[in-house]
């Protein structure tokens, strides 16, 4: 991931070649705002977000024909469709209207003098000048999220008073110091007391894929936003070297099998038998492990999130988001959000926790299943593992779903985050899409248990793993480009076939790179762990902070690589160190809590 942004960096300028300055110059704006603060600080002041289809009032019609040409290329915006952000009360003198019609009135007569006709296709919000300066109180939701910060609050310091006062005496009770700040910070720079090189650097992979994933996250928010000059990122898009990115989606499923491994790791280890108990005790401290940070981020997105801050963009970037916070939360405590209305997206990067609590518990199941067999179980995993791969093609193939890398590739998915797009809420964050990474996960960890590491030591004498330690970089940079070419194959038996196995084969080239790194002690530093134990929050809080970041601009932002890399850094310096807090303050004493509790 870290390499594909270096490539991202080293961007070439792509020119539409087939398509002149002078008459791109004459295509209307994509994106247009007008003043939003200005506009709201009159007392009759009306403004409204929307986008609208242009089509010819009559032909011919030179720049409708331009439009629809250079519309052709997926990288490409539709030229037809146009977002505006207009003060309507400035451009429509109507004021007994509704506020929708006097938009639509606006949008009429603008296209008039173009020749043309506009319907409206999606209206964001219209606000008026009392929306915007009248004094909201707080709901019951809001409230109830101050309460619980209060509460959180409050127990951390009196737990770390507790702490302090009877830190000489011998009798003080461990259960009172469980929210202890000080307890809780000793705990968490406390150094790694794992020996294993396989195990320390495990803690490297995570930070460097949710740190990588944070960086791409933030940059490509940029992109759906309302654009300056959007050639710019048609050009990004259309540049071949960016397919290292474009095609990286597939880096996220490396921690679920990671999780996987670790599950196997940790339940095989244990001399303790397996049984109903033990599954019950392993789900109850891995929801107490996850929900606690997960709901606390969103119940502050359905909540307090969108009155952080204002401007022309953000209700339409986080109040729709905020409101489906809100209505799915309950979805969110069971872990069934990317299975209920999995079209409707609260804080897109959370679906993960969902995909990886569902495979978690089927890591634990077939785990405890397969203890009996010994060392079959190894083969019986890889059976289902083609399994998975085969119902993931079929289902592919019956519904037509296609790998992200098709997706990638057309400007408005990525201008409007996949909206409307079942591969990704119906495939891509499903459970029977991760099916695969979850038993690649369990077979790596029998492997690893039943050979205690031999089979890879075998290897690495051979010098495999050696070659492949220099050419792993290369081999998966090179994998991850052989998008430009198989994004040109339409067929449908590839499509699907190409969407079931691109995930599991980067998979095993991102493992075998593993093994390499451990074998050549690269990633052992003892200093990841502290930052792996952030991976948690900082996965589900930095896409809030993007946009509390990137949304309030008052204007389209103009996207260059001098842009992004600002975005990018402010996001994560900001990111990790309310990671730290949520960890210490929420994450750790929750754990601590109900470890003692289960003593």
């Amino acid at each position: 991931m870290l390499v594909s942004l270096c490539l991202l960096a080293a961007l070439i300028e792509v020119k539409a070649a087939d398509f002149n300055g002078e008459d791109y110059w004459l295509l209307p704006r994509l994106f247009d705002l007008d003043n939003y603060d200005e506009c709201l600080s009159h007392p009759d002041g009306l403004y409204c977000l929307g986008s609208f289809h242009l089509t010819p009032a009559e032909q011919p019609n030179r720049v409708y024909e331009l439009m629809t040409n250079y519309s052709k290329e997926l990288y490409r915006f539709n030229r037809t469709v146009i977002r505006r952000g207009w003060c309507v009360s400035a451009r429509e003198s109507n004021v007994t209207a509704e506020p929708m019609n006097r938009f639509e009135h606006c949008a009429a007569e603008w296209a008039r003098s173009r020749r043309m006709r506009a319907r409206l296709l999606r209206l964001e919000y219209c606000r008026s000048h009392s929306d915007v300066h009248a004094t909201r109180i707080p709901d019951k939701s809001e409230l109830t999220f101050l309460i619980a910060i209060a509460v959180i609050i409050l127990l951390n310091a009196a737990s770390t008073a507790y702490d302090y006062a009877t830190q000489n005496n011998e009798k003080k009770i461990a259960l009172l110091t469980t929210w202890s700040v000080v307890a809780n910070w000793r705990q968490l720079v406390e150094p790694y007391n794992s020996h294993r090189k396989s195990l320390q650097a495990i803690q490297g992979i995570k930070v460097i894929v949710s740190a990588s994933i944070c960086i791409v996250h933030s940059g490509m928010l940029l992109y759906t936003l309302f654009l300056y000059e959007p050639i710019e990122m048609e050009q990004v898009i259309a540049n071949p070297l960016t397919m290292a990115v474009q095609n990286s989606t597939t880096v996220v499923h490396m921690f679920i099998v990671l999780s996987s491994f670790l599950t196997v790791h940790n339940l095989l280890k244990s001399s303790k038998p397996f049984g109903f108990g033990t599954f019950l005790r392993l789900l109850a401290k891995r929801i107490i492990r996850l929900s606690p940070v997960c709901l606390l981020v969103i119940g502050f997105a359905g909540t307090w999130w969108p009155r952080v801050s204002d401007g022309p963009l953000w209700p339409a970037a986080v109040a729709e988001q905020s409101k489906i916070c809100r209505e799915k939360f309950w979805a969110h405590a069971f872990f069934i959000h990317n299975l209920v209305e999995p079209d409707k997206f609260c804080l897109i990067p959370t679906w993960y926790i969902a995909v990886d609590m569902q495979m978690y518990i089927l890591a634990v199941i077939l785990t405890m299943i397969l203890a009996k067999f010994s060392k079959k179980a190894v083969p019986i995993l890889v059976i289902l593992f083609i399994g998975a791969t085969a119902l993931n093609a079929g289902l592919a193939y019956i519904y037509e779903w296609k790998s992200l890398l098709y997706l990638a590739i057309v400007a408005e998915n990525i201008n409007s985050i996949f909206r409307d797009i079942p591969s990704l809420s119906h495939f891509y964050m499903s459970p029977w899409g991760s099916l695969p990474a979850c038993l690649v996960g369990l077979i790596i960890g029998h492997l690893v248990h039943f050979t205690k590491g031999e089979t890879f030591g075998n290897i690495y004498k051979r010098r495999l793993l050696s070659l492949y330690y220099v050419l792993c970089i290369p081999i998966m940079v090179g994998w991850l480009m052989l998008g430009n070419y198989f994004q040109h194959i339409r067929h449908p038996i590839f499509v699907a076939a190409y969407a079931a196995l691109e995930r599991s084969i980067f998979q095993i080239m991102c493992i075998l790179a593993y093994i390499a790194l451990v074998f050549k002690n690269a990633l052992a530093w003892r200093g990841w762990h502290l930052l792996a134990q952030l991976s948690l929050p900082v996965m589900q809080i930095h896409w809030c902070i993007a946009l509390v970041i990137i949304g309030p601009s008052p204007q389209p932002v103009a996207v260059s690589v001098i842009n992004l890399l600002p975005v990018s850094v402010t996001t994560v310096c900001f990111t990790y160190p309310l990671a730290l807090l949520l960890t210490v303050l929420v994450e750790l004493p929750m754990k601590r809590t109900f470890d003692f509790i289960l003593r």
